[in-house]
């Protein structure tokens, strides 16, 4: 997995390649968890190049969202692989994150 951080207006965007999972999801904590300490006023994860995430990464997924949402910043997903939308719609977290479809859509 490999993790990369850039600036898209006030967003700060984390790009996630590779599987997530339970070997290398603390890389994926580490860099949501120094994003998401209340500097920053939204977070957004692409994940298009995801096409693999395990129980291990969606909570950590869901550890950003919270810890945003306990700094009154916003949290969202962006550009999700099928495979992973999926797994998300299948516990109903679609409706716990923001999904944007691509870049475009943020403002």
């Amino acid at each position: 997995m490999e993790i990369e951080v850039k600036d898209h207006g006030e967003h700060k965007i984390i790009q996630v390649s590779g599987e997530v999972d339970l070997y290398n999801v603390s890389e994926l904590k580490k860099a949501l968890f120094s994003i998401t300490d209340g500097a920053n006023p939204s977070v957004v994860v692409d994940m298009q190049y995801v096409n693999y995430m395990d129980s291990s990464g969606i909570g950590a997924l869901v550890a950003g969202q919270k810890k945003m949402k306990a700094h009154n910043g916003k949290f969202a997903l962006m550009n999700i692989h099928d495979d992973v939308l999926n797994i998300l719609k299948l516990a109903t977290l679609d409706k716990f994150f923001k999904i944007y479809e691509s870049d475009d859509e943020l403002i």
